[in-house]
């Protein structure tokens, strides 16, 4: 059976379901780098803010790649992009886990965000290609992967954690959805994008993104959504884990009501309009976000990832789905700008940003008094803090200088007995200051419902939502 009438094309569902583990296979990817976090810090010596860089670039480097892959998906080839992401997903993994340094960890991470950048580089217009008249719909349970893909991996993470492995076997089992991908689309025949169907040349969708200012909007307002949901969701684990709780399995429970969410977002668009559901649900997340950075202990921490999870759920493929209905002659290459913004506000951002408050504040949930009595039992033995020790002692250490000796002492460099001491007040900070860097996040909610209710008032005002899509499919543009 042909898609869209192309001959020689594989089936709609073959497609799409090799594109719905393609997009499993980048998310269990998100799972895993947010599952090793913790041990980094603690294996490589790593602050906040250095393991924030390491996870910013596995997102970053997937902004860089779908802005520079969007716009060629006819040039290369759909499947021939898929095949250079397969081979990018094993390489990055293989980086990733024979890295002995800093700089190794984030090559690993860059080469496989290029990775799954190519990925939704191609699979975004691929299913609004395949299906035309229900492309929110569609993207939505696309999309429905990613949060179901991070359930599968943090389970798998979790699964692996109580057999204690070494961190390294998390990243090495993204390879086994990259293999079901693989096998699915490896020979598979695309059908060209709707935007080469028509004979449309590149220029024209450069010309349509810059002529589209709806489009223009929503890549503004695609970066703070892409913060509000994956900032947190690359932290949790971490943070909640310094604490004593099981971070992995909260994140696994967020992306659980996600999938469950999304895999009902039609019937929610059938009885709201797009932009009316994305006010809403980012009042939502913002009251989670706020929720989760006073959380103590396990019920009030998972009550409030409940309501940010609800709140997150749709946000994603609902933008997405906006703009493909809006703006349909930007076509591929406006997808992919709304991925990659996104993608990279958080990873150059967001990501290191909240690192960076975590380790400001880390700290403040720390009494200084009892910082000076595991710097006074260090002082008295002799190893490489006895000079950090003393100036904490002597009250001349700066807060970088004492978060570094809290560090070290707890990597055991004092040994043992200062290492028993000193952990549990460094990982009572790392807990304390990560949950509060995500208050930092709300004011940007309220400020992204204000402008999305803007837009679902100027929609009821010209006809609604419906009467604007329809006027874009027939101008082959968004009005604005």
């Amino acid at each position: 059976m042909g898609v869209v009438g192309m001959e020689g094309t594989e089936s709609r569902g073959r497609l799409f379901a090799g594109s719905c583990a393609a997009v499993t296979a980048l998310a269990f990817s998100f799972a895993a780098m947010s599952g090793v976090m913790y041990d980094l810090k603690g294996e490589f010596l790593l602050d906040n803010a250095q393991v924030g860089l390491i996870g910013g670039a596995a997102l970053w480097g997937m902004a860089i790649s779908q802005i520079g892959f969007s716009s060629l998906c006819d040039v290369f080839g759909m499947r021939n992009l898929m095949r250079l992401a397969c081979l990018g997903h094993v390489g990055g993994v293989l980086l990733f886990v024979t890295a002995g340094s800093f700089a190794g960890l984030f090559a690993g991470a860059l080469v496989l965000a290029i990775a799954n950048g190519m990925v939704e580089a191609v699979c975004n217009p691929l299913v609004a290609t395949l299906y035309r008249d229900r492309k929110a719909a569609m993207l939505n349970r696309l999309h429905l992967w990613f949060p179901g893909g991070i359930v599968i991996g943090g389970l798998a993470i979790w699964g692996l954690d109580l057999l204690a492995v070494d961190w390294r076997v998390k990243l090495i089992a993204v390879i086994v959805p990259v293999l079901v991908y693989a096998g699915l689309l490896w020979r598979a025949h695309f059908p060209p994008t709707e935007a080469a169907e028509h004979g449309a040349p590149l220029g024209d969708a450069f010309r349509a993104v810059a002529s589209t200012p709806i489009l223009w909007l929503f890549l503004i307002l695609m970066m703070v959504t892409m913060s509000l949901e994956l900032g947190p969701n690359r932290w949790i684990p971490a943070v909640l884990e310094a604490g004593g709780l099981p971070g992995i399995l909260v994140l696994v429970l967020i992306n659980g009501v996600m999938a469950l969410t999304r895999a009902n977002a039609h019937a929610i668009l059938d009885r709201v309009s797009p932009p009316v559901l994305l006010t809403g649900c980012v009042a939502v997340a913002g009251v989670g976000l706020l929720g989760l950075s006073f959380a103590q202990g396990l019920a009030q921490t998972v009550a409030a990832a409940l309501v940010f999870a609800i709140g997150i759920s749709v946000v994603w493929p609902t933008m997405m789905g906006f703009v493909a209905e809006r703006a349909p002659r930007t076509g591929a290459l406006g997808l992919g700008l709304m991925a990659a913004v996104g993608s990279l506000a958080v990873g150059v951002v967001t990501t290191p940003l909240l690192g960076r408050v975590a380790d400001a504040h880390l700290l403040d949930a720390i009494p200084p008094a009892a910082v000076r009595a595991v710097a006074a039992d260090a002082q008295e033995r002799t190893g490489p803090l006895q000079g950090a020790a003393r100036a904490i002692v002597d009250g001349r250490a700066s807060p970088e200088a004492t978060r570094d000796f809290l560090r070290r002492a707890t990597a055991g460099e004092a040994g043992p007995a200062v290492a028993a001491t000193a952990a549990p007040l460094l990982h009572a900070g790392e807990n304390r200051s990560g949950l509060l860097s995500f208050r930092y996040l709300v004011p940007f909610a309220a400020l992204v419902c204000l402008l999305l209710g803007t837009v679902a008032l100027n929609d009821r005002r010209k006809g609604g939502y419906a009467a604007q899509a329809a006027r874009a499919r027939l101008d082959g543009n968004a009005s604005a």
